[in-house]
């Protein structure tokens, strides 16, 4: 660089721009920035964060807000790419969007404006995402997603049932086993593939210092005053 220009420059410039027609070029620069990185398989991530607001700034509002109750937050949903730092989007809404749905729109924008050889093999998300409008979304577009579920009578259920005797668990290393059934919940449209992973204290893995976690899924220990219970799926 020889030469550059001030602040005052750029925010001015950047007022005299259309915020529609703007958007759509950044969102342009940023995506051939990565897609060459995209021909191969990869995963998308998505997540929602919950950022304080300290001060005065535009779209901040009280809403869901777990570190800080109170106190006006943005929401960030990012859309990453898996084990990278690299980051496809990021949308900046209110402090009481923090629900997963807000994050579609972007989602499926930013999907859509790539070809489908540089889509993410699989989607992948927490349990908020585990829900009808997503998943329906997904698989109109063909799209895999592997999301976590919520720990529900019905999820409860199902695992209560997997855990009697004749249940075929799968051995996949390091002290974890696997098994696949399916499950209807309420809200969803049709019946769907989950897959239920437990862990064998025994034989998995523990760093250095580590403790170990108890087994939820043995019963309490005399006295304890603990109750029985199992991990989310």
């Amino acid at each position: 660089m020889t030469r550059t220009v001030s602040e005052d420059v750029v925010r001015r410039a950047m007022k005299r721009m259309d915020e529609g027609s703007a958007l759509a070029w950044l969102s342009g620069e940023l995506r051939a920035c990565v897609e060459p990185v995209l021909s191969v398989g990869w995963i998308l991530d998505i997540d929602c964060t919950v950022k304080p607001v300290y001060g005065h700034q535009q779209g901040a509002e009280v809403g869901y807000n777990p570190k800080k109750p109170g106190r006006p937050s943005h929401c960030y949903h990012s859309y990453f790419m898996a084990n990278t730092r690299l980051c496809l989007g990021v949308e900046v809404l209110g402090g009481k969007e923090h629900a997963a749905r807000h994050s579609l729109p972007g989602l499926w924008k930013l999907l859509d404006a790539l070809p489908r050889t540089h889509w993410p093999s699989i989607l992948r998300g927490d349990c908020a995402y585990g829900n009808e409008l997503l998943l329906n979304e997904a698989e109109q577009r063909l799209l895999p997603c592997l999301l976590k579920l919520r720990y529900t009578a019905k999820v409860k259920t199902l695992v209560n049932q997997m855990q009697r005797a004749g249940a075929v668990w799968t051995d996949t290393g390091d002290g974890w086993q696997v098994i696949e059934s399916e499950l209807k919940l309420t809200g969803w449209s049709r019946v769907r593939r989950v897959v239920l992973v437990r862990e064998t204290p025994a034989l998995a893995p523990l760093g250095e210092n580590a403790k170990r976690r108890r087994d939820r899924m043995q019963a309490a220990l005399a006295g304890s005053g603990e109750w029985e219970g199992a991990p989310a799926p």
